[in-house]
């Protein structure tokens, strides 16, 4: 791994025309732009944007001036501000796709087809039903893991006062069910940590 000085010195020398240390200066920064563009690779066109950011450096390294500031702070900045301009890019682009172009045959028109454009409404997922499943699929089926999450989209609820319902609906003591409740709680946490 190449510290800023180093960095900072095949910059300069890429600029006076050594191909090597633009390659070096390159693949410094490879592994980030691989690393962005796989993390919003729903969002953007990988390929054009991986071109993009190789073609940023490039550019930078030509306009580079070493009293100027640090090579990689340059190259990081200017690679997420392309991130942002990008991801908006593809979302307008995108954002037309939402409807389907369908052919169908008519008899009026000379050419014998015509298209429309449908709405696929498949494609739509009401948020509500989106955020039931996501608390079945922490519950895993248990009606007990169900209840709990039930009780904790309700606003103002209380451990205490969800393990006293648990335990009148299930049996048992209230301090058992609160105890399960907050190891529930943190295999929650642990879940969601590794779906982000």
């Amino acid at each position: 791994m190449l510290n800023k000085q180093q960095l900072n010195n095949l910059a300069v020398k890429a600029k006076n025309g050594d191909l090597v240390a633009m390659w070096e200066v390159k693949f410094h920064f490879q592994k980030m732009i691989h690393q962005l563009s796989e993390y919003n690779r729903n969002r953007l066109n990988q390929a054009d944007f991986e071109d993009e950011c190789f073609k940023i450096i490039e550019e930078i390294v030509m306009r580079y001036e070493i009293d100027k500031g640090d090579l990689p702070q340059l190259v990081v900045n200017f690679i997420k501000r392309r991130v942002g301009r990008t991801t908006k890019r593809y979302e307008k682009k995108t954002k037309s796709e939402n409807y389907v172009t369908v052919s169908m045959i008519q008899s009026e028109t000379a050419e014998g087809y015509t298209e429309f454009e449908i709405q696929d409404d498949l494609a739509i997922v009401d948020k509500d039903l989106m955020y039931n499943e996501r608390i079945t699929g922490l519950a895993a089926g248990d009606s007990k893991k169900l209840a709990i999450l039930k009780a904790w989209s309700e606003p103002g609820h209380s451990v205490t006062a969800t393990a006293k319902e648990l335990a009148l609906l299930f049996g048992g003591k209230a301090e058992s069910h609160r105890k399960s409740i907050t190891r529930f709680r943190s295999e929650c946490e642990k879940a969601l940590a590794c779906a982000i």
